[in-house]
């Protein structure tokens, strides 16, 4: 629940004629909702291959560094087979070679009519085949390539880490987590605000401060994104402030305040204390022609106002500072 203090602006008091008289004014209520900061953004990161954790670079708490790596798993057998690869192509290059040679060398004997077309077809067909062979091996260096690659798992640099969920020597397998990372660059604050309390915001403007009543000072944030919808159970809007400057440690949980000053929805005004006319335990505003208001005493404040409310007042109306001439006020 957001506590709720109240804020008030105070009557403006005029001299009219041989008496002072004063403007009543709306009296405001100041909420104090309470957020606590988190990450702008999460990641989760998953292993794409099975295998044994050899490394883990990183633990809770810890930044991820510039070559942005998190764990790395055992890539004996892809490099073994890599090796083989690159050995079996060896081989089909040589042969390949052979080929395109006795491939050149029977179609000049073709044009002399000293051997049979048939050879030379077959020797066509043998190169055709082997480069075909050597393609596929190549393709397949790529794909052992890319899965060394993956091997190690990577995370985006200057992130950290909240959750750890690997150790060495630990076996994972294809899609198991690895870790949850948090982008803190910047953070985030989110609010359940009513309509009334998003439509104060908004007239706030670009800079928004936050109190941190833990950590002591204020920050500025920002309205960063606004759900389109609203929240079922609480029929509020959730919204999310971004801290945009301020002295504040880059971290989830810290608690913030955000202040909005709303009208009282009772329709209170705020009037000075001094022109309250106290007569049989009941409280009376005097308008400037004489006559007298009922009013109802909500409460006081140590600049000398307090909150009244009477049907029959309404913000603007005028009424006498002192009414008495500053004797007989309670």
């Amino acid at each position: 629940m957001a506590a709720v203090d109240d804020e008030f602006e105070v009557p403006v008091v005029e001299p009219r004629g041989a008496v002072d008289t004063f403007v009543a004014r709306r009296a405001a209520r100041q909420a104090v909702l309470t957020g606590f900061t988190r990450a702008r953004n999460t990641m989760t990161l998953v292993a794409e291959v099975d295998g044994r954790v050899e490394r883990v670079f990183a633990d809770v708490g810890d930044t991820i560094g510039e070559d942005g790596r998190f764990a790395e798993l055992d890539d004996t057998f892809v490099r073994l087979d890599l090796e083989n690869n690159r050995a079996e192509q060896g081989r089909l290059k040589s042969e390949l070679a052979y080929h395109r040679k006795e491939m050149e060398r029977y179609r000049e004997l073709v044009k002399g009519r000293t051997a049979a077309q048939s050879t030379l077809d077959n020797n066509v067909r043998a190169h055709d085949t082997t480069l075909q062979q050597l393609k596929a091996l190549q393709v397949e260096e790529r794909r052992l390539q890319e899965r060394l690659v993956r091997h190690i798992i990577k995370a985006p640099k200057g992130w950290k880490v909240k959750h750890r969920e690997l150790e060495p020597g630990e076996w994972v397998t294809r899609g198991q987590t690895a870790a949850t990372l948090g982008n803190y660059s910047t953070l985030l604050v989110p609010f359940a605000l009513s309509s009334r309390e998003f439509s104060v915001l908004k007239k706030m403007g670009e800079a928004i401060e936050l109190r941190l009543p833990d950590e002591g000072g204020t920050v500025t944030a920002h309205v960063e994104r606004v759900a389109p919808g609203y929240d079922p159970e609480t029929r509020k809007i959730n919204v999310d402030l971004e801290i945009a400057s301020g002295d504040i440690v880059m971290r989830g949980g810290i608690r913030t305040e955000l202040l909005l000053p709303l009208p009282d929805p009772g329709g209170a005004v705020l009037v000075p204390r001094s022109a309250l006319l106290k007569a049989y335990e009941e409280f009376f505003l005097v308008r400037p022609e004489g006559g007298r208001v009922r009013v109802m005493l909500l409460g006081g404040r140590p600049e000398g106002t307090v909150r009244v409310s009477s049907p029959d007042v309404r913000p603007g109306d005028r009424f006498l500072t002192e009414p008495d001439g500053g004797g007989g006020r309670d």
